[in-house]
């Protein structure tokens, strides 16, 4: 049986692009919080060159019925041609917070 809950990894150009993400994802009740990290330093390759970026981390948390929806949102609404989307099962936690998290997406 596969975890219930989910954690959604992407990075975004920028704060304001972050923020506007976020805002969509919780709207349309495809996330129960999104936490913004700003200043995260990235290096990747792309187009076969070392690129070096300052990025905006966000940590999406949802239910497993969810993610097909959001990974299309995600795709739909990121300005990046390929974006970084990254689904983590969660396994355990405050039983609490996942029954506020039910309430909030159903």
């Amino acid at each position: 049986m596969a975890p219930h809950y989910k954690l959604v990894l992407t990075t975004c150009e920028n704060q304001d692009d972050a923020h506007q993400l976020a805002k969509q994802l919780i709207a349309q009740k495809l996330a129960a919080c999104v936490n913004i990290l700003p200043g995260v330093e990235s290096v990747y390759m792309w187009q076969n060159e070392v690129v070096q970026q300052t990025e905006t981390k966000l940590f999406i948390k949802t239910k497993a019925d969810k993610i097909s929806k959001m990974i299309q949102v995600i795709k739909e609404l990121h300005s990046y041609e390929v974006p970084e989307i990254q689904v983590l099962d969660v396994s355990a936690g405050n039983l609490a917070y996942f029954h506020w998290m039910d309430e909030v997406l159903n």
